[in-house]
Parts: C-alpha cells; structure tokens; sequence
C-alpha cells in the first residue's frame, strides 16, 4: 500500500478506470499519481477481491497507462510492491520491460 508515504488511502487505479468506464484516454496524470513523503510518487494498482480474480490484469494495466502517460521515460527508479503468495503469474509482467532487476524475498 502507498499509505505509509501519502499518509491517506489513494484512489486505485482499477477504481478510477472503472470511474471513466475504462476509457484510460480521459484521465489526467493526477487522478492516479498521488505525492507522496519526500516528493515520492505514488500509484496504487488495486485488484480484485482476495481469492475471486488475477491481480497481473490490473499491474498490466497500471504498467500500461504509466507508459501512456509516459511516468516511466524520465523515472530513475520504479518499485512495485507486490504479493508474494499469489498463483497468478500477472504480478511479474512488469519485469519483462526492464534492464535489470533486484528482487529481495524474506
């Protein structure tokens, strides 16, 4: 979750696609980008209910529309935070799209 840098809950994006009828093309970089501590910005996905769908639909449309808007060109550095129990493989979609990556377990 992105509360613990915006300090309030954040509109998702699944929610706010869902606001315009998934019509991506009518929404401004504010009504899914929120600043958080520091400067940080800051993109809730959302998904589906636990156990009733795949989470990866909603990152790959989360990664799509970043790179619509074009978040991704000038950004030196993007975290996804992501659950590390799932079944559905949708959760590494967005690691295809880069150079290299980091990913620590615990």
């Amino acid at each position: 979750s992105t509360f613990t840098l915006t300090k309030k809950l954040v509109p998702t994006v699944i929610d706010v696609l869902e606001s315009v009828n998934f019509h991506a093309e009518e929404l401004r970089i504010g009504d899914f980008v929120h600043e958080g501590y520091n400067g940080v910005m800051c993109v809730e996905a959302g998904g589906p209910p636990a156990g009733t769908g795949c989470g990866g639909y909603v990152v790959g449309q989360t990664v799509k529309l970043l790179k619509e808007h074009h978040l991704l060109d000038d950004t030196d550095v993007v975290i996804f935070d992501v659950l590390g129990d799932v079944v559905c493989g949708g959760f590494a979609s967005p690691l295809q799209h880069s150079d290299r990556a980091l990913i620590v377990t615990a």
